[in-house]
């Protein structure tokens, strides 16, 4: 995906809150259409350090296996320190 030279000040905040002494986890929602997917991915490819991205956008909600997953997933990348 070919990601837009312009950025929200969204993508800003983000980068901030993820840089944080001890960061949360970030969730962003909103409606359809708006730039969440662009602005996370301008996030991450700027911010250098180990990321996944997941979607859980599908018509049914994501179950609790898929979100141990994600969390498995998150948590082994971290510990490789990429």
């Amino acid at each position: 995906m070919q990601l837009p030279e312009f950025k929200r000040q969204k993508v800003y905040t983000l980068g901030q809150r993820l840089q944080e002494q001890q960061p949360f986890i970030q969730v962003v929602l909103g409606p359809r259409q708006v730039g969440k997917t662009t602005a996370v991915l301008q996030v991450k490819e700027s911010w250098g350090r180990a990321s996944i991205y997941e979607s859980a956008d599908s018509l049914a909600p994501p179950g609790t296996d898929w979100i141990e997953q994600a969390w498995q997933a998150a948590e082994f990348k971290s510990s490789l320190r990429i």
